[in-house]
């Protein structure tokens, strides 16, 4: 291990968010919020002399005496590791010394949250509504950065370990990482998140949204994060067009950027190769059978059936019902965490449907949370290979996908993913359990957090916040907050000892 490479591609990644921060001040400069200006001044100060220091002081150890770059996969999933917590960390600064959050660790809950894609917050109702511009748009932006990902975005500017990085920091199940094409692929995908974050943009002003507004709330729904600057998220705008809007862009950010990418190499390539794409066409229609269904629950229900004291909405309107079950089941599947009702209160059916959609989650390659719909593709099909090999041990069997044969590997990496993910949810859940929290809010706390949904059910539901946790709770669910940003492998492996050995 060159820990002196690690320790120098760290310090670049603080020089990287130190430069970040910049936007923030400037926006805090703009309102003409002087304290919240100083503070990220300071934060700015503090994360560039660091980075600084650490980059300085190792730079020659990122390349041996014959000048060639001693940096692997060993340190690339080291930099990966640690940037997210080191992230985390310098996120919150600006937060703790502005007084936006009092509190270190709740202030490192909201970073991690926000960075991570996650969504849930340790802040009140009021205590939103009454951010500052600055610190709405800081909590907002760390969506958009580590929605594509700071370490990929360190990939396009530092060539330096290149296809170690890009190989650590993508998800999926498939990695294109041909050193010759590796700083293509990483502008290619930053790119395409480009065009799509600004096109909503534009979409949200040109329907009425403020810029600032339509900014936040664009950064949040192609990073499929959910942070907003309303208490009430979505619904606080009360209108269709928005949520239309807003719905059909994380629809968008669900999908595998990879498709995108296509488009660079021609329309038909990229539009077979989504016709062809078992993934993209199950993802669809999950989406679609679930809004049927659980729109369906909803006006059978009827909610309040018009008695507006019960604090429902009136679900007896058929076309409500379909509009806040399609939000709901979108916002969900992409692990967004926007609502624009509060599902906490449907009826058993609907919560379990959402539950399970958020365990889901969305396409591999994607900003989206979830443990990927191609995992469970791989996973239905694998059981099915046990119950045919059981039937006919004999006969030669595999697993297939899109015309393509699975290696033996890649089956057993996904099963054995999944089998880590277990684990580490009823662990977690136990621990929360241990620390007197309710059973039903700490299964889904640490689903919500683990699937980087945002959003639970009881104290932690869409109207709620994780403010009344203990802070041991919050550190530890910030911790799953990471995991499940980086699919575990990079981040479990820091743990290992034979890991750091050289």
């Amino acid at each position: 291990m060159n820990l002196r490479a690690v320790a120098w591609l760290l310090g670049c990644v603080m020089l990287l968010l130190a430069a970040f921060m910049l936007v923030p001040m400037g926006i805090a400069a703009l309102y003409g919020e002087w304290d919240a200006f100083y503070a990220f001044m300071i934060s700015v100060g503090v994360a560039a002399a660091l980075g600084t220091a650490f980059a300085i002081k190792n730079r020659g150890g990122t390349t041996t005496d014959d000048g060639h770059i001693d940096f692997f996969r060993r340190e690339g999933l080291a930099v990966v590791g640690l940037s997210w917590f080191l992230s985390g960390i310098v996120g919150a600064i600006p937060f703790v010394i502005g007084g936006a959050i009092e509190s270190p660790v709740d202030a490192f809950f909201e970073s991690v949250s926000g960075f991570t894609t996650t969504g849930s917050t340790i802040l009140t109702g009021e205590q939103i509504d009454g951010l500052l511009y600055s610190f709405a748009f800081w909590r907002s932006f760390t969506h958009w950065l580590g929605g594509i990902g700071i370490v990929l975005v360190f990939v396009v500017l530092f060539p330096t370990g290149g296809r170690s990085l890009f190989r650590s920091e993508v998800p999926g199940i498939a990695r294109e990482a041909v050193q010759s094409r590796v700083r293509d692929s990483a502008l290619g995908l930053v790119r395409v998140y480009v065009i799509l974050t600004v096109l909503e943009v534009i979409v949200l002003s040109l329907i009425g949204l403020p810029m600032f507004e339509a900014v936040v709330h664009a950064m949040g729904t192609l990073a499929t994060g959910g942070f907003s600057n309303h208490s009430s998220s979505v619904a606080h705008f009360n209108s269709w067009m928005v949520e239309a809007t807003i719905v059909i862009f994380m629809l968008l950010a669900g999908v595998n950027f990879g498709l995108y990418a296509m488009f660079g190499t021609g329309w038909r390539n990229a539009w077979r190769a989504a016709k062809q794409s078992s993934e993209l066409r199950l993802y669809l229609w999950g989406i679609l059978t679930s809004s049927v269904v659980i729109a369906g629950v909803l006006w059978f229900w009827g909610g309040s059936n018009g008695v507006e004291d019960n604090g429902l909405p009136d679900y007896s309107s058929l076309g409500l019902a379909v509009r806040d079950s399609v939000f709901a089941v979108v916002s969900m599947v992409t692990s967004t965490g926007y609502a624009t009702a509060d599902f906490d209160q449907w009826p058993q059916l609907c919560r379990a449907l959402l539950m399970c959609l958020a365990l889901i989650g969305a396409c591999a390659g994607s900003t989206g949370g979830g443990i990927k719909v191609v995992r469970f593709m791989i996973l239905g099909k694998a059981a099915l290979l046990g119950v045919n090999r059981f039937a006919r041990p004999r006969a030669i069997h595999s697993v297939r996908m899109d015309g393509q044969t699975l290696e033996p590997n890649m089956v057993s990496a996904v099963t054995g993913y999944f089998g880590l993910w277990v684990l580490i949810f009823l662990l977690g859940t136990l621990a929360l359990s241990a620390m007197d929290i309710e059973v039903l809010t700490a299964g889904t706390a640490v689903l919500a957090t683990l699937n980087n949904i945002g959003p639970g059910l009881n104290s932690v539901g869409p109207t709620g916040s994780f403010t009344d946790m203990p802070d041991l709770v919050k550190l530890l669910l910030s911790g799953f907050m990471i995991l499940g940003r980086l699919e575990f492998y990079a981040v479990v492996v820091l743990f290992v000892p034979r890991f750091w050995r050289t």
